[in-house]
């Protein structure tokens, strides 16, 4: 059975034609995921790396490194996930999500974060608690 949107997604991601589907999806999916997560960059910030590689700014503000490292490898992630999109989801798919996106941030050398693998420590998203580290596995599985 033929996915016709994921026919179009793979087809703009080789043209890179601004304002298609492909284009959309990759700045506000971003967008609004990094935010979930607390990142600091504007909308118009987003966009701009996207399509220059380099980050618009006021000359005043300060950004996370980490912001800028994780908005352009969640466009590769992004691509990933298009490449692999009729595999079947597993375990293995997904810590490679947590590698593409993780890879080169300040995290990647920290002892205790794992870039790819179950986390070592307790953490919380925005004032939710997650899964202890020895449960990870477990819950998602």
């Amino acid at each position: 059975m033929s996915n016709k949107i994921l026919e179009v997604l793979r087809e703009e991601k080789e043209t890179q034609f601004k304002g298609r589907l492909y284009y959309t999806t990759q700045i506000r999916f971003l967008y609004n995921t990094n935010h979930i997560e607390g990142s600091k960059l504007t909308a118009e910030q987003t966009r701009y790396i996207y399509e220059t590689d380099t980050l618009l700014t006021d000359g005043t503000t300060a950004t996370n490194i980490n912001d800028i490292v994780e908005t352009s490898n969640h466009f590769k992630m992004v691509d990933y996930v298009l490449d692999i999109a009729e595999e079947p989801l597993t375990e293995e798919i997904i810590k490679e999500f947590h590698k593409i996106l993780k890879s080169g941030t300040t995290d990647e050398r920290k002892l205790w974060f794992r870039v790819g693998d179950y986390k070592m420590l307790d953490n919380e998203v925005r004032f939710t608690e997650t899964a202890p580290p020895d449960k990870v596995k477990e819950k998602n599985g």
